[in-house]
Order: structure tokens, then C-alpha cells, then sequence
């Protein structure tokens, strides 16, 4: 179960010092980031204190089925309070009419039984403070950090007693695992020994089971401690050469070590679970709970966690557009644009620039780490209405709109970004544009299709006939050439340039979408904050200059347009009819490549001469990989 929404007002009557929690868009990670005493754990205790209030499923489905007996009830009560008001009218006797208002007061009361228990129904079915991918009859987050250090020396306990204490960490959670960690290694060490000892009468199965369990214990906690599990000559289990409760262990270490039983004991029970973190760093070095997190990622498939932490290493370890901040008992989103949370938990502008001379001088890091992100195949991500591209789009759709109904095909759609932008619009905008466009999502790999279309369900209803993943199905349900635009976002500079010839000649996958008259509409980062390797001879963004050389575009032909959304060259939007893009030729897409990689060499070269800070290092970085893929491209169709 993973949480994907949430939505808390601020409490007036609560002195807890927080502000509206508004959060979306939740994914299997969530990172709350902000320096001690901004709230972050406050925020946790408020959230998941809330989320174990969330209707359950049973009891809100059950609430539809109660609440048309309520209302029904409601009927039959007025009708009798009617019958007992105009047998009031006509009663003579005392003790008739003493009667007769015993039941008006008793059917009174029914009445605002029923309606109360009507409210009670609509307040359960309407209640949307946290939303989840899924409805459950049981909803809690886990803790999950150790914090007690002080950890219980199995060797004087019973046998019984130490099984209990052993048993007692397979449930979830940490309380029980400072008395039940040496309690548990002791206990699956003995179950080993007497297994392999040569007299045994255990049987096969069981021995194969304690063999396996024993050195699944073995290897968890070689990873997490670098150190075996022993054994003295009494029988005592031992680790860094002592026995258990004399092991001298660091805080750290105990730490881990409750870590590494958790993860055994409780490995499957994990898999669904909501997870939360609160500081883990604490005690440990921080590549030891980076791996350490990740171990426990691998636990939690279906689940998620939630991770609260001023450590700036753990935060730089995930992607940034896991990350909302933390100040003041107020959680904003930080996701691409981490600065404030470094200028938190760091200080000034100075104090960021230390840390970062200190890692490497920046130009370096920023040019070697978009080189090493472009070793990695491109992710498909999620924004709200507020990212540039989707408003540019939006206006774009608005304008179209104005002229009647378009078919739109989102060519390489994701995980519905656009469309999901379009929740965000203020109403009267989101209907003119639903009311104006026939929506349909493309993409060629299906690995965000659940994601995509979910995005389409909550716009349209549902995803029918709204989402496709080959042309066949495409044009088995829509005419050839009966789209007016196709929309590429993001997405050409993905796709191999061996692969362009096919999409725009005349008969190609997209000119075959297009109309006459139709449109491709190209809206390209014309600076790709991060690399990627679209495919293995990397990415190519191509500005004006070369999709004019790609289609043999002159200037004279002024129904090709583009659009600098913020007028500094970076977000545009190009306007290509079908009438241009069927001239692309082999010299075509040779010429344009060529042209990019002669404005890769100067932007190089110009960004050498200019002061060495770590935007220009990752403007550096990504000129030289266009540079370098350029020349990849254009030495495979040369040698062709």
C-alpha cells in the first residue's frame, strides 16, 4: 500500500504548530528534509496518526448499503409522526393523549437518530484527508528505526523464555527488537548446531531449514556489519569474537545490528508495508544507512517509506523529485529545485559552495555527473500544472481549441503528465479543454502504461480507447491521417535518428496520424538538466536552426513557427505541418546533425572561456555530450 495523496488542514484548536499538510503525487519514496526542530516529526506523527483514522474498507462499503436503510427509515418515522400528530388532533382522553405524545417525542427521536446516522455515512464516504493507491481494512505506518540501544544478554534465560524473546521480533516494528535481537541469533545458531551435530534425528526437511536460516542470518549480517556469527566451546553465539552480551558493540553497530534482524525476521511482512524513517541516520556513517535503506527497499516491493532527515549525504543519494521540505511546521515541495533545503540545513550561499568545493570543484562534479547520468536510460517523470512546458502546451491547446474540436495524439505519452497537468487547470479551463480536444496517449514501451492510465481515468472517467502502445491497434480503432496535432514532448531527442526517417516521410508512423493540414507539435528542454542514454549513441536536442535542416524549411514559409516560451532559449515549442515534415531525406538528417554538432563545438569551447561555476559545468556537461553524439550519429551514416 503506498499513500498518494494528502490533504490536512491546519488545526485551529491544536497548539502543534503546523501548518496545512498538502502533499501529492507520493511515490515509493517520500523525503522530508529540514534542519531539527522544523517540524518533520511532528508532521509524520500527524500524518500517519490520521491515516490510522481513514475509513476502513468494509465499514465505508457497508455505509452505502446503511445509508439507503437510514434515509428509508427517515420516510417511514414522518409518516408515522404524521399518524400520531393527527391522532394527537382528535384525542379526547388524558391519558390517550399522554400517550400519543410519549410517541411523537420517541418517533422525534428515531428520526434524529437516523439522520445523524445519515451524516455519519456521508462524512465516512466523503472523508479524503489521505488518499492511497488501494482501500484495506487496516491502515498504519510502521517506525521503523531502532532507538533503544540497550540490548538483552539471552544467556541467562530459560530456553522458553529466550524462544519467546526470539519469536517476538518476527512482528513488525522495532519495540521488540533491543530483547529479542541476541535472543534471536542465539536461538537460530542452536537450532543450526544441533542440526549438523553427526547424532541428530532431526529430519531432512527441518535440517535443510535451519541450515538455510542460519546462514541467511549469516549473510545479512556480514553485509550490514562486515563480521561472522560464532560460537564459544559453552555453547554462546559470539560476534566480533564475544559472546553476545559482552560484545562491546557501538551505538552504531547496535543500530545495525537491529536493522539486520528486523530485515530477517520481518522480510515478508514488509513487502506491502508503509515504512517511516525518522532520522535513521542517527548513530550510523552515512554510506552504511544508505546501503542500509537500500536493503530495505528491497523488502519493501508494494510498499513505501517515508524518510525524515537533515542528513544532506542521504538526501543527495535519491532523486531530488522525492523531496519536500520541512520549516517551520510547513512542508512545501522541493523536488527539482533543492537549494532551499541546502540553504536550511547548510546556511548561506558560502556554506553551500564549501560543501561543494569539498566534494570537487563544482564545474567538475556538475560536468562528471551529467556524463555519468548519461550512462542511464531516461525516466519518465511526474509534474503539476505549475511546469513550464505543460502551461506552454496549455496555451497552446487553449489557442487550438478556439478554432473547434482537435484530435490530439501525446506521442511518447509517459506516465500522463499532460494530461494528469490538466486536474491542476481552474475549472472553466480544464472544461474548455476537455470539451475541445479528443485526447489519445501513445507510447511504444508499456512500463508506464498502468500509471498512464490511471492519469486518463481520473481525467475522462476512464482509459477506453485512450491509450496505445502500437499503430496497428491505433488505426484499428482511428482513421489514417484524422489527427490535427501530434505532440512530442520531450521525446525526439529520445528516439535514434536512424528511426527518423520512418516516423515523418510520407508514409511514416507519424505523417500517417497527421491530416493534410496537420501539425507536430515539438516542445523540447533545450538544456537537458540531467543525462540520459536514450538510446546507445546517447540523445540529440535540436534547436530552430537544425529542424529547418531537417525538413528543408525556408524562411519565406511562415506556417512553420516556434515559440521561446521564456524568451532566454531554453523551453520551446516548434509548429511543424505534415506538408514539411514528408521532405526529411538521409542528406536532410545528416545535415541537421551536423549542424548541431558545429553549435556543440563553439557552445564548448565559448563555456571554456567563461567563469568555472557549477551551472556552466553542467552546461559543459551537456554540449560535450552533444558533441559526442553528434559525432556517433554522423560516423554510423557516413560509414553507411
Amino acid at each position: 500500500m503506498r499513500i498518494i495523496k494528502i490533504d490536512i488542514p491546519k488545526t485551529e484548536n491544536e497548539n502543534d504548530g503546523l501548518d496545512h499538510i498538502k502533499m501529492d503525487k507520493l511515490g515509493k519514496i517520500v523525503l522530508l528534509a529540514g534542519k531539527n526542530g522544523s517540524g518533520k516529526t511532528r508532521i509524520l506523527n500527524k500524518i500517519f496518526n490520521t491515516f490510522r483514522s481513514k475509513p476502513r474498507k468494509t465499514p465505508k462499503a457497508q455505509s452505502f448499503i446503511d445509508i439507503n436503510q437510514h434515509r428509508y427509515n427517515v420516510i417511514s418515522y414522518q409518516s408515522q409522526l404524521k399518524k400520531h400528530e393527527t391522532a394527537l388532533l382528535q384525542s379526547l382522553k388524558r391519558d390517550t393523549t399522554e400517550e400519543i405524545l410519549r410517541n411523537i417525542e420517541n418517533t422525534k427521536r428515531a428520526i434524529d437518530d437516523s439522520e445523524k446516522n445519515i451524516e455519519n455515512c456521508i462524512t465516512l464516504q466523503n472523508w479524503n484527508l489521505i488518499e492511497t493507491n488501494m482501500e484495506s481494512d487496516r491502515y498504519s505506518g510502521v517506525y521503523f528505526v531502532p532507538k533503544i540501544l540497550d540490548l538483552q544478554d539471552p544467556s541467562n534465560l530459560p530456553m522458553n523464555t529466550m524462544k519467546i524473546s526470539a519469536s517476538s521480533i518476527d512482528r513488525l516494528g522495532v519495540e521488540n527488537l533491543p530483547q529479542g535481537v541476541f535472543a534471536k541469533i542465539q536461538f537460530l545458531q542452536n537450532k543450526w548446531f544441533e542440526t549438523t551435530h553427526q547424532n541428530s534425528q532431526i529430519s531432512k526437511d527441518e535440517k535443510e531449514k535451519a541450515i538455510n536460516d542460519y546462514e541467511k542470518l549469516q549473510g545479512i549480517v556480514k553485509i550490514f556489519l562486515n563480521t561472522n556469527i560464532s560460537r564459544t566451546i559453552d555453547g554462546e553465539a559470539t560476534i566480533f569474537g564475544f559472546p553476545l552480551g559482552q560484545s562491546k558493540l557501538s551505538d552504531g553497530q547496535k543500530v545495525l545490528l537491529q536493522f539486520c534482524l528486523a530485515i530477517y525476521s520481518q522480510e515478508i511482512a514488509l513487502k506491502d508495508m508503509i515504512l517511516i524513517l525518522d532520522e535513521p541516520e542517527n548513530h550510523l556513517h552515512p554510506s552504511v544507512i544508505i546501503e542500509t535503506i537500500k536493503k530495505i527497499q528491497n523488502c519493501v516491493t508494494n510498499g513505501q517509506i517515508w524518510i525524515a532527515t537533515h542528513s544532506i549525504p542521504l538526501l543527495a543519494h535519491f532523486d531530488p523529485s522525492l523531496l519536500w521540505f520541512v520549516e517551520q511546521g510547513k512542508i512545501t515541495y522541493a523536488g527539482k529545485i533543492p537549494e532551499k533545503v541546502l540553504h536550511s540545513l547548510l546556511g548561506d550561499d558560502c556554506e553551500i559552495e564549501k560543501l561543494q568545493d569539498f566534494i570537487s570543484l563544482p564545474a567538475q562534479f556538475a560536468t562528471n555527473k551529467y556524463a555519468f547520468d548519461c550512462l542511464f536510460e531516461p525516466k519518465a517523470v511526474m509534474t503539476d500544472s505549475t511546469d513550464l512546458q505543460s502551461n506552454q502546451i496549455r496555451k497552446d491547446l487553449l489557442s487550438i481549441s478556439g478554432n473547434g474540436k482537435v484530435r490530439i495524439l501525446d506521442y511518447g505519452a509517459g506516465k500522463g503528465r499532460l494530461i494528469s497537468n490538466l486536474l491542476d487547470l481552474d475549472r472553466s479551463s480544464k472544461e474548455k479543454i476537455l470539451s475541445s480536444i479528443e485526447y489519445i496517449a501513445f507510447d511504444k514501451y508499456t512500463k508506464d502504461k498502468d500509471y498512464c492510465e490511471s492519469s486518463l481515468t481520473k481525467v475522462f472517467g476512464n482509459a477506453d480507447k485512450k491509450y496505445y502502445n502500437d499503430f496497428p491497434s491505433l488505426f484499428s480503432c482511428f482513421n489514417k491521417n484524422s489527427f490535427d496535432i501530434v505532440i512530442m514532448c520531450n521525446v525526439l531527442h529520445e528516439i535514434d535518428p536512424k528511426d527518423w526517417l520512418k516516423l515523418f516521410i510520407e508514409n511514416g508512423d507519424i505523417s500517417r496520424c497527421l491530416k493534410e493540414n496537420g501539425k507536430l507539435l515539438l516542445v523540447e528542454d533545450h538544456q537537458l538538466p540531467v543525462g540520459e542514454k536514450a538510446y546507445q549513441k546517447g540523445f540529440l536536442v535540436l534547436d530552430t536552426e537544425q529542424i529547418r535542416d531537417l525538413f528543408y524549411i525556408k524562411e519565406h514559409e511562415i506556417d512553420f513557427k516556434y515559440i521561446d516560451f521564456k524568451e532566454n532559449g531554453r523551453l520551446k515549442s516548434h509548429y511543424i505541418p505534415r506538408k514539411y515534415l514528408i521532405r526529411i531525406d538521409a542528406s536532410s538528417r545528416e545535415k541537421a546533425i551536423n549542424s548541431l554538432s558545429n553549435t556543440a563545438k563553439e557552445k564548448i569551447l565559448k563555456i571554456r572561456e567563461e567563469e568555472k561555476n557549477y551551472q556552466n559545468g553542467k552546461l559543459h556537461g551537456f554540449w560535450t555530450q552533444q558533441f559526442a553524439n553528434a559525432q556517433l550519429n554522423l560516423a554510423e551514416f557516413t560509414t553507411k
